[in-house]
This record gives C-alpha cells, sequence and structure tokens, in this order.
C-alpha cells in the first residue's frame, strides 16, 4: 500500500472518508453494548465520573475481562486526560466533554481497523494475489466505516481475528515454499552418489530455514486475547489454529508428532499472556492487592478468571432468554445479508457451490488445507456455524467474517483489470472475450448495488438509527452542569439507554477529601427508562415521579425524552383529566432520529395519496402531513412541571 505502484487514490480516499466520520461524528446507535461494555466502564474509573456499570462487570462473578477494553478505549481515555491536564493549564481548554469522551476512544479503534486493512494486503500479496479490487471493497463496506471504528468488544475481535488470519496464512505460505525447497533438496541429497555434491546438499539441509514454529509466539498471545476479549473468539481462531498446526503433514520430511509438539508449544506461549490478563482483572475487580502480594496473602481464590464465567452464563439458555432468542439460520439468511449485502449474497452461493461439489464427490474442486483459499473458506463457514448453534444471535457477532469474505468473493464484485503488455486486435472476438464481456457487464452493476447499499447503510446505522441519543447527552450534559443546585429527573421512552458518563456528573460514590474532612456528592441527576410502555402508562410513572419530587426540599427539573413518532399518542393522553396537572414545554428537538421500537405512522400520507381526489387537495393539508412525518424522525425533549396543564 506503498505510494508508487502500490498507491490506489480509491481506498485511499475511503480511508481518509473512515476517519473523517469519526471526527463527524457518526451519531448513530446501533446497540448500547458500544458504551455499556466499555467507554461507561473506563471512563468512571479514569475520570471518577457517575455511570451506570453494567450487570456483566459484577464484582462478585464477573462476566467480562477489562484486559483489551482497558488498553484500547482505557488508553485512549489516559491520552485525553493527560491532554486535558496541559491544556486546562497552558490554553484554558477543558477536553473533558461529550464530544471528546465519545471521539477520543472511537478514534483510537479506528486507527486499530487498519489493521485489518494491512492484514488482508500483506495475505494478499504473499500469496501474489491481486489487492486493489479487494482493499476497495473492504473499506467501502459500511462494516469497517461503522462497525470497525465503533467501541464494541466485536470490532477488537474483528482487528484481533484479521491478525490470526494474516499470521496463520504467512506461516502456511512459508513452509509451502520451505517444505518444497527442503523435500528437493533432500531427493537430491539422497540420489547423489557424488561426494562433493552430497556434502553441499547437506550444507543447504543444515542451513534451510525452520518452519515448524513460525509465528507461534504471535499466533498463541492473539488467540488469548481474543478469547479474553470475547470467549466467543474461539469459534474463529479454531480453524486457522488447526490450519498452522496442520503446515506439512503428510511431507516425508515432516513428522506426525510436529503437530503435538506444535499444540504444547502453542499452550506454553500463552502462559504468559494468560497470567498477565488474569492479574489484570483480579486487580481491577478487587479480587488482589498489592498489599496482599507484599504480604504473601494470595491464593487461589485471590484470582478471577472472567471468561469462564461469560461461558457458564451464555450455554444457559434461561439467561440467554433474558436478552431475546432467536432462530438458528438467522446469521446465515439475515445477518450475513444485511451485513455484507452483495458480498454476502455471494458468499452463501459459493457455500451452496461448495456442497453441490462435495455431493458429486467432485474433491479435487474443493479448496484444500494447504491453500489459503482453504484457509478463508473454513473461517467463514466455521464460525457462522459454531455461533448459530446459539439461539441468541446478534448482527454484530459475526462482523469479523468480513475479511474472509472479501479475500473469496470480492473479485466477482470488481474485477481488477488486467494490464496486459500486448493487446489483442480489435477486430478478434472468441468465446472468451464474449464470457469475459458479460462477466465485466455483470460485476459493473454488482459494483454499483455494493456501492448504493453501504451508502445507505452508513446514513442508516451511522447517523438515523437512534441518532438522537447521543446529541441529547450534550444538550442534558449543558443543562446539568449549568445548575448543578437541581436535581434532574430525566424520563426515556422508546430509546435506548443513555450513557451516564457524558452526563459528566462526578461519582457519587468516591470519597473526596478537603482539609482533613471527608466527603462523598450527593446524587443529582436520576434516569427512568421507560422502554416501550404505553404512553398512558408512561404519563402515570411521571405523575409520581413528579409527585416524589415535589415533596423533597431540593429545587428539581424534570426532562423527558421520547421518540417524534410518539408526540400524536402524547398529545391524546395528555387530554386526560388523569394528567390535568402535569405541563410539558417543547425545549427542543433532535434529528435525524429513528426508533425501530416506535416506528412512524405513515397512514395518513398513504389515505391522502390513495383515496382523496388529487385535485381536491390543499396545499395546507399535504404540508401539515409532510410535517408529522418530519417530526416522527426526530428526539424530542420535553420540560415537565406540576402547574396548571396547557397543551402540548
Amino acid at each position: 500500500m506503498a505510494k508508487g505502484k502500490g498507491f490506489y487514490k480509491p481506498y485511499w480516499a475511503l480511508c481518509v472518508l473512515r476517519v473523517l466520520l469519526v471526527l463527524v461524528p457518526h451519531t448513530g446507535y446501533i446497540h448500547p453494548d458500544e458504551f455499556f461494555q466499555t467507554v461507561e466502564v473506563l471512563a468512571g474509573r479514569i475520570f471518577e465520573l457517575d455511570v451506570s456499570l453494567p450487570w456483566e462487570f459484577n464484582v462478585t462473578a464477573p462476566v467480562r475481562s477489562i484486559g483489551l477494553p482497558y488498553f484500547t478505549v482505557g488508553l485512549s481515555y489516559k491520552i485525553l486526560q493527560t491532554l486535558d491536564i496541559f491544556t486546562r493549564l497552558y490554553m484554558n481548554f477543558n477536553f473533558i466533554t461529550p464530544y471528546y469522551l465519545l471521539v477520543f476512544p472511537r478514534m483510537f479503534i479506528c486507527l486499530l481497523s487498519f489493521l485489518v486493512d494491512y492484514s488482508l494486503y500483506k495475505l494478499c500479496v504473499i500469496n501474489s494475489e491481486k489487492y486493489k479490487s479487494r482493499l476497495l471493497i473492504l473499506s467501502s463496506s459500511f462494516v469497517m466505516i461503522i462497525y470497525g471504528t465503533r467501541t464494541f468488544t466485536n470490532s477488537i475481535e474483528l482487528i484481533l481475528f484479521a491478525l490470526l488470519l494474516y499470521y496463520v496464512g504467512e506461516s502456511m505460505i512459508f513452509s509451502n515454499v520451505v517444505l518444497r525447497q527442503r523435500e528437493y533438496i533432500n531427493k537430491r541429497y539422497h540420489k547423489t552418489k557424488n561426494p562433493v555434491e552430497r556434502a553441499k546438499f547437506h550444507k543447504l539441509r543444515l542451513i534451510l530455514t525452520s518452519d515448524s514454529y513460525r509465528n507461534c509466539f504471535q499466533i498463541a498471545t492473539i488467540s488469548v486475547l481474543g478469547f479474553f476479549n470475547r470467549p466467543s473468539f474461539l469459534c474463529y481462531a479454531l480453524f486457522p489454529l488447526f490450519f498452522w498446526l496442520y503446515r506439512g503433514i503428510g511431507y516425508r520430511s515432516v513428522m506426525s508428532t510436529e503437530f503435538h509438539i506444535r499444540i504444547m508449544l502453542l499452550i506454553l506461549s500463552s502462559t504468559v499472556t494468560i497470567v498477565f490478563l488474569i492479574l489484570v482483572d483480579s486487580f481491577f475487580y478487587g479480587y488482589i492487592s498489592w498489599g496482599e502480594i507484599g504480604m504473601l496473602d494470595v491464593s487461589i481464590n485471590s484470582f478471577v478468571f472472567p471468561p469462564l464465567n461469560f461461558i457458564k452464563y451464555n450455554i444457559d439458555s434461561n439467561n440467554l432468554a433474558r436478552h431475546g432468542l432467536h432462530p438458528r439460520y438467522l446469521h446465515f439468511l439475515v445477518n450475513i445479508p444485511l451485513l455484507f449485502n452483495v458480498l454476502g449474497v455471494l458468499a452463501l452461493f459459493g457455500i451452496a457451490s461448495l456442497l453441490i461439489k462435495l455431493i458429486r464427490g467432485k474433491y479435487n474442486l474443493l479448496p484444500t488445507v494447504r491453500s489459503i483459499k482453504g484457509l478463508m473458506t473454513a473461517s467463514f463457514v466455521t464460525p457462522t456455524i459454531l455461533l448459530s448453534l446459539f439461539p441468541h444471535q446478534e448482527s454484530r457477532f459475526i462482523i469479523p467474517i468480513i475479511l474472509p469474505l472479501v479475500y473469496l468473493h470480492a473479485f466477482d464484485i470488481y474485477k481488477e483489470p488486467d494490464h496486459a503488455l500486448i493487446k489483442a486486435p480489435k477486430n478478434t472476438t472468441n468465446k472468451k472475450d464474449l464470457t469475459e464481456k458479460k462477466s465485466n457487464h455483470k460485476s459493473h452493476y454488482l459494483l454499483k448495488a455494493w456501492f448504493s447499499v453501504n451508502v445507505l447503510c452508513v446514513l442508516y446505522f451511522g447517523f438515523i438509527q437512534q441518532g438522537g441519543v447521543l446529541p441529547v447527552t450534550a444538550f442534558l450534559s449543558n443543562e446539568v452542569n449549568d445548575k448543578p443546585y437541581y436535581n434532574y429527573h430525566v424520563v426515556t421512552s422508546h430509546i435506548y439507554s443513555i450513557p451516564h458518563a457524558f452526563l459528566l456528573q462526578p461519582d457519587t460514590e468516591k470519597v473526596f477529601y478537603k482539609n482533613k474532612s471527608k466527603y462523598q456528592i450527593s446524587k443529582h441527576v436520576f434516569t427512568y427508562e421507560r422502554g416501550s410502555k404505553d404512553t398512558t402508562i408512561l404519563l402515570r410513572d411521571i405523575s409520581a415521579i413528579l409527585n416524589t419530587a415535589n415533596n423533597k426540599a431540593r429545587r428539581y427539573r424534570m426532562f423527558l425524552l421520547i421518540s417524534g413518532s410518539l408526540l400524536e399518542q402524547l398529545e391524546q393522553a395528555m387530554k386526560s383529566r388523569e394528567f390535568s396537572q402535569i405541563y410539558m414545554k417543547n425545549v427542543s428537538n433532535f434529528y435525524p432520529h429513528f426508533s425501530a421500537e416506535a416506528l412512524p405512522d405513515f397512514s395518513e400520507l398513504i389515505h391522502i395519496l390513495s383515496v382523496m381526489d388529487m385535485k381536491s387537495l390543499k396545499y395546507e393539508m399535504i404540508t401539515k402531513c409532510l410535517i408529522n412525518i418530519l417530526r416522527s424522525f426526530s428526539l424530542s425533549v420535553f420540560e415537565v412541571k406540576l402547574i396548571k396543564p396547557q397543551s402540548i
């Protein structure tokens, strides 16, 4: 990917776009785990903020390891904290704002995501494959632009899986070359009777580079890091590790015992990383301290192993039912086409083609265990099958398979042109040329479809889905920090959880010291998540909260955050005499915002267009209808009070 022969402008333009969109930033809210498994935990610990710790980080039986999040998101926050100290001191500039808390860790993950691109590039180069078309398809995928730059543990898993595939693939190609050389030298050594030649070939045998344990430490370390980050990484690492272990088995110069020796060496190489991550988790969750180590007061109970708790939790279907159960075909029939669109459909057809060859007994046409194509095929099919065995299936669980998919099928979407030195005459045509023209014509349409779908997905997942939630946190942060002497009650309806860290409230559990006295800061921001409750029930909850707050001495303010598509229902519910003492004032609206939990109502527009006579349509009628639809794609903020009722 260096300049000159490897410099490819469309790819670099897409790389710049990936970085710029992080800085914009894209405010689409894909899933709460993006914040509550990384950002919320580490922002609270590093900046001493009041946060909402998720159940996964329960000290009694934690199911999440903090190691990888700490050295990615946590490291970015440490850098931000250091910058803030200097800018406050010398420039009177504050870095601890909702914008920087959001963007800094994303930028760190974004920079790491280019390791996926680099791994793909290197795999193509060492295997003498074309890389430009593959890099173009990879970098234009919304999975890399959006998911690849988010603070999901799945995004870290994507990066680690790409590195694992690179080191395994590099080892395989190196072994194939070395083993051929070794077989040739051994053959010549045993055949020749000339002592001089035998001595020469014997020297070559001695100096020939060993390939048996190549990249062993890197592969072991990546596998352990991936396992601690998400134990489901075993599903991804299983076949790449097998391919690495199996290298050369079957050659005369490689004994079958090498397979077992490599397993033992992998285990030994992984020991240091395992011990290190266990220590990090044990210190983080308070199972051990330096004082206990100094006093040698250490036992097996002084350590914690979150991946084991993770596995125990997820093998229980009752636990998975709390998060939603899905049909086991969801990954193959829904999630792959959703995430990878054209590429995903081509991959499914590729699987069907392999199955047909297998059924027909055409084993010679199947990818071999010694080829990169075989590695990529297994690295796509096997993880998807293994993850499909679990009834809880979210699309982000399979984002790491993008690299093998791109390697296998990117050339079907965009055929990289051959730069032949000799071109055939224009008037010369044959069946091969006609077939190639048809193939290029098909590829042209596939490329258009690929770009079109990915642009729409970038807009939707990057800016529209729950797109008002993150901007509203900046609004709330300004409100609660401008008037800290108020209690704030924030009620949410039909939206995802607000990351509490972005409200920038000091930790209410921390003990502060001043003039030899200690004190704690009382909590004055309270959130009430009401999920997808009916608006009538929602208003009853609001009324109860207001009555409780009204009976306390401290002044208060209440905000209701609700999807714009529910405003008409809210207006109707507010007309009830039961809520006559509640007054709501619309203080702000955030666009664009789409909530699948509260779909916009298009019935009025459909009625106007399908039933009414076009001649009788009035401008005011259409305008009012379009305004209502536009308002549906917003997140509305209301300030709520207990005074004389007025209309919304």
